[in-house]
């Protein structure tokens, strides 16, 4: 009879918890709103695009140039249009992964959107991209074909899943994933939140 009650009273604790701390999780996990492209002409963003690339290097000593700056915008919205994201969302990402710098990462990621040669050489088969002339550590330095090529892996890895929190998580695909997948939808969020868009 005891037992019984102990087995009754675990239970019902077990139920308890999950409904009160599954709701309160949920509720601080970013939504995965609508994610696809929009067009963005507002002078404002640009400029707080500019501003957030310009602090973002400063703090690693790059300069950067009004052209760069216009170029980077121009390339991360042409990208977006033709993987169909969000801008914001990329811009998201080259920020968590890069601080948008033209770098190598601890495994071989490389570039901007710290992508490996072997998910570029996949990439470019899977999508008819162009294979960059001078090899693949162009992707290093060349953030425009960089940016391309993470965007469209970051395309085939949503479509695959048809959930960007598994996207971001296979993009990384570290032990660390989770909180880097968390990490960019919270950012994304902070970015659309400052834009009030």
């Amino acid at each position: 009879m005891i037992e019984q009650r102990r087995k009754i009273v675990k239970k019902i604790t077990i139920l308890i918890l999950v409904l009160v701390v599954v709701p309160v999780f949920l509720s601080t996990v970013p939504p995965e709103d609508n994610i696809s492209f929009r067009e963005i002409n507002s002078i404002a963003v640009k400029e707080w695009f500019k501003e957030l690339v310009r602090s973002r290097r400063a703090s690693y000593k790059l300069k950067s140039d009004e052209e760069f700056l216009e170029d980077l915008w121009k390339t991360i919205n042409n990208v977006a249009k033709e993987t169909n994201f969000d801008p914001i969302l990329i811009i998201s990402v080259i920020d968590v992964e890069s601080d948008f710098r033209n770098v190598v990462g601890l495994y071989g990621e490389l570039g901007m959107m710290q992508i490996k040669k072997e998910t570029a050489e996949m990439v470019a088969n899977l999508y008819g991209l162009e294979i960059p002339e001078s090899g693949w550590t162009e992707l290093v330095w060349n953030y425009r074909l960089n940016i391309k090529y993470g965007a469209h892996y970051l395309k085939y890895l949503f479509d695959k899943f048809n959930s960007l929190r598994l996207a971001l998580e296979y993009y990384n695909g570290g032990n660390s994933r989770k909180s880097y997948a968390r990490k960019i939808l919270e950012t994304y969020e902070e970015f659309k939140k400052e834009l009030g868009i």
